[in-house]
């Protein structure tokens, strides 16, 4: 899930099938050294989802369809001011184990479209040298209320020349279908029985550096 403001409106409701659409992006980040030390992640909410924002924050009181510097605060401050235990959707693994990672910075909004984006940097808890192994990002909401689809960046991302990234989406079985199909089913007060639920439904990207 989001940490949205919009989404403290929500806490009454159970989490069951997606309800909130989002296009992701993601990057890695490299320092000098050649190590891994952070990930650029953005979030682009459904149109549906924007106009739930622009109410819930008091957005473009103005009406002129332009977002200033204190909407641009207030929502920033809304996506990047999680609460400890949250992690943001966001789920790195290296070497087969989870990798923690620290709490956002440099957030930036844009809308377009009709569309809110956020965009935000999260630094690892250290630096990690990806050599000869695999480093998988996910990004997905354990609660499956929130829908994430990773999109290729619009920039090539700056990767050191031995590392490529790839992404792999999500491409269910016959099993994976049917339950998507009864969570489908599910009303807004059900909630899924299976924990984590989620993770099985997510795109993925993989970074490898020879």
């Amino acid at each position: 899930m989001s940490v949205l403001s919009f989404a403290m409106c929500l806490s009454g409701i159970a989490k069951a099938h997606p309800h909130i659409f989002v296009d992701a992006s993601s990057a890695f980040i490299f320092d000098e050294h050649g190590k891994l030390q952070a990930l650029r992640i953005s979030w682009t909410y459904d149109e549906f989802t924007t106009l739930t924002l622009f109410e819930t924050l008091d957005l473009d009181k103005d009406g002129d369809g332009v977002l200033n510097d204190a909407d641009h605060a207030a929502i920033i401050d809304g996506e990047t001011n999680w609460d400890p235990e949250y992690k943001g959707d966001v789920y790195l693994e290296v070497a087969g184990k989870d990798y923690p990672l620290g709490r956002p910075e440099a957030g930036a909004v844009t809308f377009e479209n009709n569309r809110i984006e956020v965009s935000f940097n999260l630094p690892l808890s250290d630096q990690v040298a990806v050599t000869d192994t695999t480093v998988l990002l996910r990004l997905y909401d354990p609660g499956f209320y929130y829908a994430y689809t990773i999109l290729p960046t619009l920039d090539a991302t700056d990767l050191p020349e031995r590392c490529q990234a790839e992404i792999v989406p999500f491409d269910p079985n016959a099993t994976e279908r049917a339950l998507k199909e009864q969570l489908a089913a599910l009303s807004r007060e059900d909630t899924p029985t299976q924990q984590n639920v989620g993770r099985l439904f997510s795109d993925e990207v993989r970074l490898t550096c020879g």
